[in-house]
């Protein structure tokens, strides 16, 4: 009796413990130098500010396009202490690479940037504008490298093959540091990127940004044009970022969370570093996250079945 007394007290005390009673690991399914490393670090470093005697540390779970990491977290202890720094990838990795989970074993959070799509060259290509890259594709297919097969920036050239008559060849390269030198030494003809990875290259006059896959001329690049003004057939593709948990976390670890990170945007000192890496910050709640799930599982269904994909 007094040792079911003390095991149904130790319980209670547990259940009711404030979240959280522990640190944190947000897991990111890339390499490190990428956007999604790149965000994750300057969100938790605003979140630790914040965190009162717990931190976040970030653990990079690269593979597999995404897949190792995501993995990892789909079957990680849903309580609310293993974070996924979630992607696109999350949505078609399953039906494009056969990965185990599916995205109904993620709760999502909240989002807190999304990144539009850009095609990018060398500084000093041939390839000054899409109408050159057009008449490339006329000859041979472009070969352009990805950040691997089934991710956002692979799935928007199948979107334009779709609804143009360009193809392209694909080069998947791990890490967003090896991309870019393939691209800056024309090993390539230039690279599906987000524009928060391609924008500082950018303007430090390395590689050259053909368009822009967002509905309006980007203000920090007034002069490139949308990829719907360069009669690629898309107007809006974007990466979005987020944080997502196990599926059955408690709620009040998952209300937590999305505070926290509602929090961490209030921040001007966050929103002048995400800017300043060329990230636009937003907070899109558990709710928005879902409906933004929803459109691109719809926008990509379409282009997986055009292109014969999946398993």
């Amino acid at each position: 009796l007094v040792v079911t007394f003390i095991l149904l007290f130790v319980t209670s005390i547990s259940y009711g413990a404030e979240f959280p009673q522990k640190d944190i690991r947000l897991v990111v399914p890339f390499e490190p130098g990428g956007a999604g490393d790149t965000t994750s670090r300057i969100i938790v470093e605003a979140a630790n500010e914040i965190l009162d005697g717990r931190k976040i540390s970030v653990v990079n779970r690269s593979g597999g396009g995404g897949i190792v990491g995501q993995t990892f977290v789909s079957r990680a202890r849903a309580d609310g202490y293993t974070i996924l720094a979630m992607t696109n990838s999350v949505i078609t990795n399953p039906t494009l690479k056969g990965a185990s989970y599916s995205i109904d074993d993620f709760e999502p959070i909240a989002i807190y940037n999304f990144d539009p799509d850009v095609i990018a060259v060398a500084a000093d290509s041939t390839l000054t504008n899409v109408a050159d890259l057009i008449a490339t594709a006329k000859k041979r297919e472009p070969n352009m490298v990805t950040a691997g097969i089934a991710t956002a920036h692979h799935m928007v050239g199948l979107a334009i093959e779709q609804n143009t008559d360009l193809t392209f060849n694909y080069l998947p390269v791990r890490g967003f540091g090896n991309q870019l030198q393939t691209v800056m030494g024309n090993h390539v003809d230039g690279g599906f990127w987000p524009l928060g990875e391609a924008a500082s290259h950018a303007r430090g006059g390395s590689i050259r940004i053909l368009a822009i896959a967002s509905e309006i001329r980007d203000p920090g690049f007034p002069d490139v044009p949308t990829f719907q003004e360069s009669g690629l057939g898309v107007t809006v593709w974007a990466t979005f970022r987020g944080w997502a948990v196990p599926a059955g976390t408690p709620d009040d670890a998952v209300n937590f969370l999305s505070d926290l990170l509602a929090e961490v945007h209030a921040s001007p000192e966050d929103r002048r570093k995400m800017e300043a890496a060329g990230y636009k910050p937003v907070y899109q709640d558990a709710q928005e996250f879902q409906k933004a799930i929803a459109e691109y599982k719809n926008l990509t269904s379409t282009v997986i079945a055009a292109h014969g994909l999946g398993n």
